[in-house]
């Protein structure tokens, strides 16, 4: 039988031959010259109408990214070998938290009734562990991080590792894998000192494991919601996706594409609820963009796309059984038909946000579009919680925690950078120590907690005395370090003695204890100076030192010093 593709085939030959005779035969003959007519009319009509369909697959081809990157959503045919691709990409995580970790998986086996080694990324791990194993025993049971020591466990150390040289300084992470409240596995995490190890990392670590437990479950919920092999990979793959540099933006928008995938709407729309509970702003809109509301939010009250926030529940329905405006009663109404799905979107146990989906026709949603909607909702969950709780390890990692200023490191690979940018543009950065002059008397006098509001009242003092495109940092106890961007020292001068000036003046009081404070500064040109960061530092360090030597509450000039 022959295919589309070879009648296409067989007509271009035709209408080929017909203009080639036309060209090289003329009108020889009437009804020849008439007959090759009609063919060449039919010939260019229907090559008008094979270039409108093939135009027409393209745009449409371009309209749904997933289409066109099919192999970033399906790895294999088979979710179990996804899975096994999930435990790679949680390893492949795990060493990008440190190069030093070496990661191996256990789940429980009913039939040996041991925990069996699946996956590991050294030969370093034990291939099986009884239920019995000390450190297993000394776990709590409540999915809560376990962290031990080499040395406080040395005599049960190679009951987890084969034998190998013992430093002393070793650690490993035992972090289980909850199953229906059952431990049904262990990640376990191996680091060749425990100076690698921090509370950041360990959170990760624990949410890495809350994903394969996801994935776990998501398998046997997908083998029951969705028939077709390829459709339960794409969306195994949502549930266990593992990236935690994608942006909120980045999130929204390939789900957008997998729902562009599997549903016809005419508009789909990603909301959140303000924390008023009343109103929900819009994050993403796709398809016909009409009656939109004009400040980007709408009242969860009266409104279709509200309707599964005030129910608390996914609805199904139309505007005949639900006498709605879409967004606002001052919308116009243009569709006489709209056939919705809405699906209330939960982030810790708190309602979040909410996906709807439209049609402006009589296609109604039934059963299955309402399962296969609750299962993408369950992978936006869990994609946006993991999107959230990155944003909070990553704050961590880059601020300190008293103060929320930047950090020592952080602050040093930042200035780095604007090092760099000012060498590139040709522009100049001024470098400000600063230092609290007598800080010791007030925790020996008026105890820890006081120093620490100290601490925090100058940071903040800092923090609103610079421009946002500025550098602040805590650079250690009640050192201060600050990046002037684009700055010379003349005017640097003034902002660092007004910081000076506006800490002498504060009246510090807590507890109904009150102190004056004054601070030292030391000043810095990039590139007068120097144009490396250790020389920058240790000049600014030196004229913060030589006011220190003044009497303090001043500012020094390194240039004034060095002579």
């Amino acid at each position: 039988m022959m295919n589309k593709y070879s009648k296409d085939t067989l007509i271009l030959f035709i209408f080929t031959i017909n203009v080639l005779s036309l060209v090289f035969l003329g009108d020889n003959s009437p009804i020849l010259g008439l007959f090759n007519k009609l063919i060449s009319i039919a010939g260019l009509s229907w090559l008008v109408n094979y270039f409108y369909k093939t135009l027409k697959f393209k745009n449409s081809s371009e309209g749904i990214d997933l289409n066109q990157h099919k192999d970033k959503y399906i790895i294999k045919n088979n979710p179990n070998s996804q899975f096994s691709d999930l435990i790679d990409a949680a390893f492949s995580l795990i060493k990008d938290i440190s190069h030093d970790f070496e990661a191996g998986i256990y789940f429980f086996q009913p039939d040996s009734k041991l925990l069996e080694l699946k996956s590991f990324t050294s030969e370093i791990f034990i291939d099986s562990l009884p239920l019995e194993n000390n450190f297993i025993e000394k776990l709590n049971g409540d999915n809560q991080q376990n962290l031990f020591y080499q040395k406080d466990n040395k005599e049960y150390w190679h009951s987890l590792f084969k034998e190998e040289p013992i430093k002393g300084s070793e650690c490993v992470i035992l972090q289980p894998i909850i199953i229906n409240e059952v431990i049904a596995g262990f990640i376990v995490v191996k680091s060749d000192h425990f100076s690698n190890v921090n509370e950041n990392n360990q959170k990760i670590i624990k949410h890495i494991a809350d994903i394969i437990t996801i994935g776990i479950l998501d398998l046997d919920i997908l083998e029951k919601t969705i028939n077709n092999k390829n459709d339960q990979n794409q969306i195994f793959d949502l549930l266990t996706d593992i990236n935690l540099s994608q942006s909120e933006s980045d999130i929204l928008n390939k789900f957008r594409n997998i729902i562009n995938y599997y549903f016809e709407y005419d508009c789909l729309t990603f909301s959140a609820i303000n924390k008023d509970g009343k109103n929900a702003v819009i994050k993403l809109i796709d398809g016909i963009k009409k009656n939109l509301p004009s400040e980007n939010s709408f009242n969860v009250n009266g409104t279709i796309n509200g309707l599964s926030y005030i129910k608390n529940d996914i609805v199904v329905g139309s505007n005949e059984q639900y006498n709605l405006f879409r967004f606002s009663p001052n919308e116009k109404n243009d569709f006489s038909q709209n056939n919705f799905l809405s699906v209330p979107l939960f982030l810790n146990e708190s309602l979040w946000g909410a996906i709807t989906i439209e049609r402006f026709t009589h296609n109604n949603y039934n059963n299955k579009d309402k399962d296969l909607l609750s299962l993408i909702a369950r992978a936006l969950q869990t994609s946006m919680s993991w999107f959230i709780e990155y944003q909070n390890i990553y704050e961590d990692a880059i601020k300190d925690g008293l103060t929320g200023l930047l950090n020592h490191k952080t602050f040093n690979d930042r200035a780095k950078e604007e090092i760099e940018r000012a060498r590139r543009f040709q522009h100049q950065l001024v470098f400000l120590i600063y230092d609290l002059d007598k800080f010791k008397r007030i925790n020996d006098t008026l105890g820890h907690p006081y120093g620490d509001y100290v601490i925090k009242t100058t940071a903040k003092i800092i923090k609103d005395n610079v421009r946002s495109v500025d550098l602040v940092a805590r650079y250690g106890g009640e050192e201060f370090t600050v990046v002037l961007v684009n700055t010379n020292k003349e005017a640097a001068t003034t902002v660092a003695k007004r910081i000076v000036q506006n800490i002498q003046d504060y009246n510090f009081s807590m507890n109904g204890e009150e102190v004056n404070m004054t601070i030292s500064c030391g000043l810095s040109e990039y590139p007068k100076d120097s144009d490396t960061l250790k020389d920058l530092i240790q000049f600014a360090d030196e004229g913060l030192y030589k006011t220190k030597e003044n009497g303090g509450n001043d500012v020094t000039i390194y240039s004034s010093i060095s002579g």
